[in-house]
């Protein structure tokens, strides 16, 4: 790789971790070589999560991209207790799991993975002392991972970057135990911003918030956006595939780590109860990990006959099943963008979603020119939507995006944007 400069790349989840939370360093380290720009990736060897994709990172090995491993993960003993034998933990109730966040923020700050900042610091100055890079990368959550760049860069004495896929300080859903623990991030984050290069965010909101909070800190130039985006060689290579004829599906892809499904099944349920002949033709594909009080609402709402749970499956085959699909489902939060939402556009299909009011991703919905959206409890809203959606199917007549617009968001292109902001902040 005679030619290229290198970026340590510092990432917690990273594969073979499945779920969304991997793919945009996972696309960003697969295309930067391309931009003249060679990663080095630092981070964990996970002992359990959720779920696993191996093919995400055979992607990786086949381009030979360098990944160093800490010996662990900083996970507790009795979380990897927990784990089966392939490493997997169940995804637990939304209440069991919003205790152990609450818990966890009280004793670990920013975040549990503070267990893991000790084993990545001697790793990545090792990597520092032999690969020389010219800048450091570091994506989040975990907001460990900004500690980590920011320690190493102050060491090694060079420019790093820090990327928000989520709000760190000024999420509004984020938890705080106490004013203290809040005046904690508040310095920590400061600290990260004083002295990084520049740092990257997914969404206008994003970089507004953080604006906002550090007036006298941050100009405009000081934060880029750089959005999620899809990866088109995923589409390319399942193929030309078409939708089925026979039915309408409507289909929903990954987790519901934050939200949750209520309004939208209770407008199905609703839909079909006032158009009853549509119930042998519809069908509600949920790919992914599933939480037991969601299962428990599908037979509330006597909806098992049209649900039709598929459960955690690869990158590619989550890519099939959104192009099999008529109608593709997103919910959001309020400061949220979900990776997923980008993977709908390349999937070139058009989108329902369930998003608060004055969302980030609002726009974007509306620019797509082929979305329908209702705030979270507006189920009549979002009852007419549905139906509007199967009878334009029944015509023919579904809309899909723009490919001007869709292009915009392929990785290729946002990964140049990443390496034009390491070539302009990196060391001589």
């Amino acid at each position: 790789m005679e030619g290229r400069r290198r970026v340590l790349v510092i990432a917690y989840y990273f594969p073979p971790m499945g779920t969304s939370g991997v793919l945009r360093a996972t696309k960003f380290v697969k295309y930067l070589p391309e931009y003249g720009w060679e990663p080095i990736v630092l981070t964990a060897t996970p002992s359990a999560f959720f779920a696993y994709d191996p093919s995400l990172l055979a992607e990786l090995q086949e381009r030979s991209v360098l990944i160093a491993r800490t010996p662990d993960d900083g996970n507790p003993w009795w979380v990897r207790r927990r784990a089966a034998p392939d490493g997997t933990v169940a995804l637990p109730s939304q209440r069991i799991h919003t205790l152990w966040l609450r818990w966890s923020r009280f004793w670990w700050i920013p975040d549990r993975q503070i267990r893991w900042k000790k084993s990545a610091l001697e790793l990545g100055w090792r990597l520092v002392r032999q690969y020389e890079p010219a800048i450091l990368f570091a994506t989040a959550p975990p907001f460990t991972d900004f500690l980590i760049a920011a320690e190493l860069a102050q060491r090694a004495g060079l420019p790093y970057i820090v990327d928000y896929r989520d709000p760190w300080v000024g999420d509004p859903e984020y938890w705080c135990p106490t004013p203290w623990h809040r005046r904690r991030h508040q310095r920590l984050e400061r600290s990260v911003l004083t002295r990084m290069a520049v740092a990257t965010v997914v969404t206008r909101g994003l970089k507004e918030n953080l604006l906002r909070h550090y007036p006298d800190l941050l100009s405009h130039d000081d934060v880029a956006i750089v959005s999620h985006g899809y990866d088109s060689e995923d589409f390319a290579a399942v193929g030309r595939v078409e939708p089925l004829t026979d039915r309408f599906v409507m289909s929903y892809v990954g987790v519901f780590k934050h939200g949750n499904p209520q309004t939208v099944l209770q407008a199905v349920a609703r839909f079909l109860r006032r158009s009853p002949s549509a119930q042998r033709r519809f069908e509600i594909r949920w790919v992914g990990i599933v939480r037991p009080e969601h299962r428990r609402m599908v037979e509330q709402l006597e909806l098992q006959s049209i649900v039709r749970t598929i459960g955690y499956v690869s990158h590619r085959e989550a890519i099939r099943h959104m192009v099999e699909s008529h109608v593709l489902w997103v919910d959001n939060r309020p400061m949220g963008s979900p990776l997923k939402l980008f993977e709908y556009f390349g999937a070139r299909r058009p989108l329902l979603a369930c998003t608060p009011a004055h969302s980030p991703i609002q726009s974007l919905l509306q620019a797509s020119g082929a979305a329908y959206w209702a705030e979270h409890g507006d189920v009549e809203t979002m009852t007419r939507h549905i139906a509007e959606l199967y009878q334009r199917w029944e015509e023919g007549t579904l809309p899909t995006p723009s490919e001007e617009f869709v292009r915009a968001f392929d990785m290729r292109v946002l990964t140049g944007e990443l390496a034009r902001l390491l070539s302009l902040h990196a060391a001589l």
